[in-house]
């Protein structure tokens, strides 16, 4: 190659390095000076006019720390053989930080080992400033995870812990400088690590994953609500997983004990379901056998006229009756709530129609239905029997043989809300809460029959609905208005039964 090539060539490279930023040095050991090129005099702070300089001059630049570990990287007995590195501090005037990094490798001139170190230098800054900025922010972090009150481990995609909080490494077991790069398999064991391997591959498929169970809890288990949420690059490439483990022992531990309470409950409410039934059945076949005997004595005894011996027996089978009346309120009232029928949709005022019809309320009472009452799906049953209650509440104590009583109905966000008015005596307002009270009636029961049941399984059915239940006086003070919330939503019935269906007549069909 001519020298005008060979000259061209280096100029060639000469630019090559100029535009990557790479200035070049050399240090002359026999005669202690250091030469510079343009960019190198200017990264090290030199003259700019100053091709060569001594090495006190060079280092009288720097900050002690770094004239004295430059010095040494010059002066050094390495074997410069290889290329060397070395990161020097830069303090520059206007108080700004700045790295540059030197790469040297030694020329011999004689066989002593002496000679000159040619190198290299560039700016390192950004990445030093980088570099210290990531170790900071793991710092930072780990910090801040140490905090947090549940277990905290990052693990990058190839499964292994770059960091863990002390919750984590106290229920594992683990020292911090110990876990750091293993493998998920190797702290947990293997059988725990292939039973969750597929929760943590969703995740590293980018997708955030929850899961409750089992896991190590110091010496003991514990149980843990689990999360794997992916940490995803600019890219959008998941490069790593941050999980989450929060001890959920004491909740799980009262979740386990509610779901068995509940389940003790159900079994409960059934065997006081099959007892009243049973109770009711086998009481009221000897109640049915002294209703036998009253009749035929009072067959045997018609022409006997002496003494109360008919108005004994009259009394007699009057509390018999009462007493059959009374079981079956018993029955129904423990029913309440599990035997609700079916979800139909409801015409309520054809189910008023029909309850009229069915009640047999007498022609001298009148009941009518003020406005319009909803049409909508609901559980026909309790509804029924809510408001065959009222309606026959209203007509058995209406102190006259002729009296009126009104259904009507007002909407709102959440309820129908109906009401059955009368016109008869009215309830005082002191007995507002004893009146909803299971045998609780206003007047003794040999002058209005009753079990004092009927506003207590009202009461019960409207509250098991979500609604509730109430009375105020009628127009005027006339009267008393009954008035209950009936839910448009259905309440949970995952403890439902039934085996009947409602006895009136509703409109459309079963949806359930």
């Amino acid at each position: 190659m001519s020298a005008n090539a060979t000259d061209r060539v280096r100029i060639e490279e000469r630019l090559v390095m100029l535009v990557a930023g790479i200035g070049t040095w050399r240090y002359d050991t026999d005669n202690d000076l250091f030469h510079a090129d343009e960019l190198a005099r200017e990264l090290f702070r030199i003259d700019p006019d100053a091709e060569t300089i001594s090495r006190e001059e060079l280092l009288h630049g720097m900050s002690s720390v770094s004239a004295r570990a430059f010095d040494e990287f010059l002066t050094a007995e390495a074997d410069f053989t290889a290329t060397q590195s070395i990161v020097v501090p830069i303090y520059d005037a206007e108080g700004e930080d700045r790295f540059l990094v030197a790469r040297a490798r030694r020329l011999l001139s004689r066989g002593d080992g002496a000679g000159q170190l040619v190198g290299i230098v560039m700016d390192d800054t950004e990445r030093q400033h980088l570099q210290v900025s990531l170790v900071q922010r793991e710092a930072w972090l780990q910090m801040l995870v140490t905090g947090v009150p549940q277990s905290f481990m990052y693990m990058n995609k190839d499964q292994r812990v770059v960091f863990a909080n002390d919750v984590f490494l106290k229920n594992t077991g683990w020292m911090d400088q110990d876990v750091r790069g293993k493998h998920l398999s190797e702290i947990h064991g293997e059988e725990f690590y292939v039973s969750r391997k597929h929760h943590i591959e969703n995740a590293l498929h980018g997708e955030t994953v929850s899961y409750e169970a089992m896991g190590k809890k110091g010496d003991g288990m514990g149980f843990f609500h689990h999360e794997f949420k992916p940490n995803f690059d600019a890219a959008g490439n998941v490069i790593g997983i941050f999980a989450t483990a929060t001890d959920i022992s004491d909740r799980h531990e009262i979740q386990q004990q509610l779901e068995k309470s509940q389940a003790d409950f159900v079994r409960s409410n059934k065997d006081l379901e099959q007892f009243a039934y049973v109770a009711s059945h086998d009481l009221k076949a000897p109640l049915r056998a002294i209703d036998v005997l009253v009749q035929w004595l009072r067959e045997d005894l018609k022409d006997y006229n002496e003494g109360d011996v008919h108005e004994n027996l009259r009394l007699l089978g009057q509390r018999t009756a009462r007493l059959g009346r009374l079981l079956d309120d018993l029955l129904e009232y423990s029913r309440v709530g599990r035997k609700v029928g079916s979800i139909v949709e409801v015409d309520c005022a054809t189910m008023v129609e029909d309850l009229v019809d069915m009640m047999g309320v007498p022609e001298s009472m009148s009941v009518t239905i003020d406005g319009q009452l909803p049409v909508f799906t609901t559980y026909a049953a309790p509804l029924e029997q809510v408001l065959r209650n009222l309606i026959g509440n209203s007509v058995k104590h209406h102190p006259g043989p002729t009296g009126k009583v009104t259904i009507a109905c007002e909407e709102t966000d959440d309820f129908y809300v109906f009401s059955v008015a009368d016109d008869g005596a009215g309830i005082p307002q002191e007995y507002a809460e004893r009146v909803f009270k299971m045998f609780q009636t206003l007047k003794p029961r040999d002058e209005v029959e009753g079990s004092g049941m009927g506003l207590a399984i009202v009461s019960r059915t409207v509250e098991w609905q979500g609604g509730r239940v109430w009375f105020e006086p009628g127009p005027d003070g006339r009267g008393t208005v009954f008035s209950f919330q009936w839910a448009k939503a259905l309440p949970d019935q995952e403890q439902a039964e039934f085996t009947e269906e409602p006895q009136c007549r509703v409109a459309g069909k079963s949806i359930s």
